[in-house]
């Protein structure tokens, strides 16, 4: 019976220093799980924008090619939205949202992409548009012939 009862005085729970050991690996693990998170999200957001881009790029070009009012079409950026024109100036017409956390950006701003009607094609050389997020960096060209590759 005596070896019973110095069995339970002597192991009465955890240590305060194991205690504090397993907080601190909880917390360890769970940092690198969140900055893991943190870049698939940035990763995300930045694909997100550059569809967003060649999807604006794309439906203006079809536009153009279909000859609907026959007119050009175009894109161009005005924060915080990127704009579907007509004809050859950058005014007021159909807005797709722009993500500002990398639209705002002084490189992502590009010149306004204005596609032919019926062919499709574009004036000069093509156009190179730069995205970056100051991590990360892609480019958008879009030749002369209104071909968009990314």
């Amino acid at each position: 019976m005596a070896s019973l009862n110095t069995y339970n005085q002597n192991n009465q729970g955890f240590s305060l220093l194991e205690i504090i050991v397993v907080v601190a690996v909880i917390i360890v693990i769970l940092s690198f799980g969140m900055l893991v998170d943190w870049n698939v999200f940035k990763k995300d957001t930045f694909k997100a924008e550059q569809a967003t881009i060649v999807a604006a790029l794309s439906k203006a070009r079809s536009r153009a090619m279909n000859n609907m009012f026959d007119t050009a079409y175009g894109v161009c950026y005005i924060a915080p939205n990127y704009i579907i024109f007509q004809d050859n100036t950058c005014t007021a017409g159909e807005s797709i949202s722009a993500n500002t956390n990398i639209a705002s950006n002084p490189s992502t701003v590009f010149p306004p992409v204005v596609f032919d009607q019926l062919t499709g094609n574009t004036t000069g050389t093509g156009t190179t548009i730069h995205l970056t997020d100051g991590f990360k960096s892609a480019d958008i060209i879009i030749n002369n012939e209104g071909t968009i590759n990314w």
